[in-house]
């Protein structure tokens, strides 16, 4: 080998072991996008999101929105000759849908059990249980759950879910 290449190998060498030891040998740190805050063995705590961890899911919510009261029922009755019409507003039979949620909000965990996460406060959400009556289109209707005008959450649930149980550390 010429001496000229054993001088631009010697610097190539010399280049690689400098730019070898320019990199940092800690790992970067991610922030925290979202943590479990006061969870035991009787209550599933609530998830405090960061506004990052927010963004990264795509975090979206829906109002409730109340069920409508069962239809009036019109009894019309002739007395001597004379009609007589009354309206009568039947009460909402006990176990019949009180609201609507989006179907996208449901979650079912894996003993079977059927959850919505509602927004308490800023970046916060909780598992609310639910019952689900009966699914209409893009609709499911509660016979418990939220109370009309609860936001639910539709997209990100299951972040939220996976936040909640461990699966994941970072959303």
């Amino acid at each position: 080998m010429s001496l000229h290449k054993r001088r631009l190998a010697a610097i190539v060498v010399a280049i690689s072991a400098a730019l070898a030891g320019c990199g940092s040998s800690s790992t970067p740190s991610i922030p925290v996008s979202g943590r479990l805050v006061g969870s035991s063995s009787t209550s599933p705590g609530q998830i405090v999101l960061s506004q990052l961890g927010a963004q990264r899911i795509g975090l979206q919510t829906a109002k409730a929105t109340a069920a409508p009261p069962p239809a009036p029922v019109t009894k019309t009755t002739i007395i001597a000759g004379v009609k007589h019409t009354t309206t009568l507003h039947p009460a909402r039979p006990a176990g019949s849908p009180t609201v609507i949620v989006p179907y996208s909000a449901l979650i079912y965990d894996p003993s079977g059990q059927t959850y919505v996460f509602t927004n308490t406060g800023p970046l916060t959400y909780v598992e609310t249980p639910i019952t689900v009556d009966r699914m209409t289109g893009n609709s499911a209707y509660l016979a418990k759950g939220p109370k009309p005008g609860a936001s639910v959450v539709t997209v990100g649930a299951e972040e939220l879910f996976g936040v909640q149980t461990g699966v994941l550390a970072q959303t």
